[in-house]
């Protein structure tokens, strides 16, 4: 539902301006409230979303999609979720990528593609721009950002920018 504000301090609003919490150097990260972190979770959910139900251009059967949450395996739970719109969802250490093949899972060499999810730019509390893309090979790979808007409970990508193609 609805995130609460905190009750024991429920005016603490950050500015719409405010820059995002940098990790400063040599000091480790500064950790990041809860209600963030679930807000972050959700944004990069829609943008895997969308972009499981984008046809990939040159690849007219469902792909075997690989998925990388900022370099690393999307957790469990997440990848089940996304398993009910696609059947062949695998985390990103289920494949392995040679100059020669492309994207292979490590166990079948069967073909598909890496999706990622890079980075994440809060704009205000409704809106983030998430830069991700796919690679199927070094000739075949883009590089996007996606502009993602809270609408009521649900977070959808609302606009696509190509940033490159290969």
């Amino acid at each position: 539902g609805p995130s609460m504000p905190s009750a024991h301090n429920p005016d603490r609003r950050l500015p719409v301006d405010a820059p995002e919490a940098a990790p400063r150097r040599g000091q480790g990260a500064v950790p990041r409230p809860p209600g963030r972190e679930r807000r972050e979770a959700a944004v990069c959910e829609a943008v895997f979303r969308y972009q499981l139900q984008q046809p990939l251009v040159d690849h007219p059967q469902v792909p075997r999609y690989y998925l990388a949450l900022q370099g690393h395996d999307p957790d469990e739970a997440l990848l089940r979720r996304l398993r009910e719109l696609t059947p062949w969802v695998q985390p990103l250490s289920q494949c392995r990528v040679t100059a020669r093949d492309g994207v292979m899972d490590r166990a079948t060499g069967a073909g598909g593609v890496i999706v990622q999810v890079a980075r994440l730019t809060w704009l205000h509390g409704a809106a983030a721009d998430v830069v991700g893309g796919y690679y199927l090979t070094h000739r075949h790979a883009a590089g996007l950002r996606y502009r993602v808007e809270r609408q009521g409970h649900d977070w959808a990508v609302t606009t696509v920018h190509l940033l490159w193609r290969a």
